[in-house]
């Protein structure tokens, strides 16, 4: 007669030797991390995102994103900011979840001239206080960027993130052909190829190319930032060709039919995928291990930071020519200062209104009596003389 202890234990026995129910359950659980490795690196023509939990789970809910407002990115902006339209100075907050991550990574691909500029302050021209600003630090960096003529503005570049996909992909695939090889099993093989394909046909769809970069062309200089009390700002020149990132900010997805079709008819074959991977019931351990490893990749994807060109929005540093001792060179176009209102002050003097389109938003209260003669000046050596006597004034009080 069997001990009826021996129950429990044969029942967690077979589960941690089949684990038949687990991967079906995990199937529909991780739609949130799928969507945001979909949304960083969607828009090519082929995009490899490793197969894993969850997409059956984002499937649902992208069929019911797509009825209800039509759309593919649903995830919000990561960070807070604002887009101003240096000409005019017109502020926007960004609702675009490409510019927040644009703008979240800014440390990561940061050059290296606005990082050394970050810790040793810069002014646009020599002023004579270099040897007061040793040991001070930056309190606002202001960085001019171009629209770089190297890439396109919407055709995001491969880059590790991009080459991983096809490197997970072979090793799922390596991992799935195990029991097919030494057990003549192939459902493990045939389920972790068909679940590739769907992946790669979710993300290659050309609504995320329009969806991601929907905004008109055109040249627009504007500017990024996080807002006072922030550190830097980035300013874009605007180019011909180049996007319109004031209007990108706004995030107005296009309203395209196809969007609600093609989301359909690949939610319903992933349920179907979903039912018929029930029907696996040997070897699934090989399964697990499948969409472990995927799930891993599509976290790195989905936090994994990137330059501006993968993300679609090649830019480079912008530079000017410069002469020094008789020798050419060229200098970034960076304006540090260790006072806020200098650097927009600095920044005013080599581009019209620039500063001016930023003081609202740094300085929203009163300014002081010489900060407002300058600023309604319109006298370019009165600016430059008040601009040093305020230096000398600080840097006299603070060696004193």
């Amino acid at each position: 007669m069997s001990n009826p202890d021996d129950i429990p234990a044969s029942y967690f026995r077979q589960q941690w030797t089949g684990a038949t129910d687990v991967f079906t359950v995990l199937f529909i659980l991780g739609g949130d991390v799928v969507q945001l490795a979909l949304a960083a690196v969607a828009g090519d023509v082929i995009v490899p995102l490793a197969f894993s939990f969850g997409w059956v789970a984002y499937a649902i809910s992208a069929l019911l994103s797509a009825i209800g407002e039509n759309r593919l990115v649903r995830c919000p902006p990561e960070v807070s900011m604002l887009v101003v339209n240096v000409k005019n100075g017109y502020t926007r907050a960004n609702q675009s979840w490409l510019l927040s991550r644009f703008m979240k990574t800014y440390t990561y691909w940061m050059p290296a001239e606005v990082r050394d500029a970050e810790q040793n302050p810069r002014p646009a021209s020599d002023d004579g206080f270099e040897s007061q600003r040793m040991g001070r630090h930056t309190a606002l960096c202001v960085s001019v960027y171009h629209w770089s003529a190297t890439g396109k503005p919407g055709v995001p570049a491969r880059d590790w993130v991009w080459w991983s996909g096809l490197v997970v992909t072979v090793l799922q695939l390596g991992i799935a052909a195990v029991p097919f090889g030494l057990y003549d099993d192939w459902s493990v093989f045939l389920l972790t190829a068909a679940g590739t394909l769907l992946v790669y046909a979710t993300g290659s769809m050309p609504q995320w190319r329009r969806e991601k970069w929907q905004a008109r062309r055109q040249k627009k200089d504007v500017a990024l930032t996080l807002g006072n009390g922030t550190k830097h700002v980035i300013i874009v020149q605007g180019a011909d060709s180049g996007l319109d990132l004031e209007d990108l900010a706004a995030n107005i997805a296009p309203d395209m039919f196809s969007t609600r079709i093609y989301t359909s008819a690949l939610a319903v074959f992933w349920l179907l995928f979903l039912f018929t991977s029930t029907a696996v019931q040997s070897h699934t351990w090989f399964l697990l291990a499948v969409g472990g490893l995927g799930m891993l990749h599509n976290l790195i994807v989905a936090g994994a930071p990137r330059s501006p060109s993968s993300l679609g929005l090649p830019i480079e540093l912008s530079k000017v020519s410069a002469d020094v001792g008789g020798t050419p060179h060229e200098d970034p176009v960076i304006f540090a200062e260790t006072k806020v209102m200098w650097t927009l002050m600095e920044l005013e003097m080599n581009y019209e209104n620039w500063g001016k389109s930023l003081l609202g938003e740094f300085f929203p209260g009163n300014l002081m009596s010489w900060e407002e003669q300058w600023w309604n000046s319109s006298d370019p050596q009165e600016r430059r003389l008040l601009l040093r006597q305020a230096k000398e004034k600080f840097f006299q009080k603070r060696m004193a």
